[in-house]
């Protein structure tokens, strides 16, 4: 079975764009559409494979492209479709929390019941993430450093089509322990900012992770908690789902739906969020 078995169809708005298009053609982009999903968001910008995508020959692909190819963006290798992209990482994220929420079964409830976040932690099946890319040899050791970047950087950071981990992490590795501090803060943040422009129907594109800190992106969006240690997650907030779930429902929201909750106490379950997703997997 498809890692992916279904997709996301915004009916109204698929009828809208494709209203100059005649049958063939809207046919066609369906199937583009569908390929490039169960592709995990490209597909090489070559016409002989695009024709056989669309089941037509490359005669008739080349007379329908021009037009479809307006539906997509290209780097000159690849194609991909920025609305595609996003509805893949929304759907990547929602695996992660269903991965994990089945994976904890009963610890909803010690994590209810336990006031401290490092018992919350503990009380959790250990697991050292998987840092193995395609790129990488499965018999790459990890360090410690390399477990805190997989963790709080690399599985976090909304993920860019062309992000490497190799290359991110190269980058990473080039900070100060006192930069590393602040990116991975400025991770957060950056993810919460994306997560509620996605929700608003903005549908970025995500930066590059290794780009990213190169340039030192974290400046000015880390966003600490306040003097009292307490985050405020708003509902269009990522985190907002994630606590939900980890909490098993148990929480009480303030007045305007917020969930309050201490910073190491969202620190905790973000680790062993990332920790359960991957050792479910």
């Amino acid at each position: 079975m498809s890692e992916r078995p279904f997709m996301q169809l915004y009916v109204s708005d698929f009828i809208g764009d494709t209203l100059h298009l005649s049958a063939e053609e809207i046919g066609a982009y369906m199937l583009l559409l569908m390929a490039t999903w169960n592709a995990g968001g490209k597909l090489p910008k070559d016409d002989a494979k695009l024709a056989r995508v669309v089941r037509l020959s490359v005669k008739k692909w080349r007379g329908i492209s021009d037009g479809l190819m307006a539906f997509f963006e290209t780097d000159g290798d690849t194609i991909w479709n920025n609305r595609l992209t996003n509805e893949l990482q929304k759907s990547e994220r929602k695996s992660e929390l269903r991965a994990y929420a089945g994976a904890r079964g009963g610890a909803a409830k010690a994590l209810k019941d336990n006031n401290s976040p490092l018992a919350n932690a503990s009380g959790l099946p250990q697991h050292l993430p998987d840092p193995i890319t395609r790129e990488e040899s499965p018999h790459t050791p990890l360090s410690g450093g390399d477990a805190v970047f997989d963790r709080e950087v690399w599985a976090v950071f909304p993920r860019h089509l062309n992000s490497t981990r190799s290359n991110a992490k190269a980058q990473y590795d080039k900070l100060s322990p006192a930069d590393q501090a602040d990116c991975r803060a400025g991770v957060a943040a950056y993810r919460a900012d994306h997560g509620r422009a996605v929700a608003a129907g903005r549908a970025p594109t995500p930066k590059k992770l290794s780009t990213w800190i190169a340039k030192r992106g974290w400046e000015g969006l880390a966003k600490p908690a306040n003097a009292g240690g307490v985050v405020v997650i708003r509902p269009d907030d990522p985190d907002f789902e994630m606590v939900m779930a980890a909490k098993g429902g148990g929480i009480l929201l303030s007045k305007a739906g917020n969930i309050n909750i201490s910073a190491d106490e969202l620190e905790a379950i973000r680790r062993a969020v990332s920790e359960q997703a991957r050792a479910a997997a």
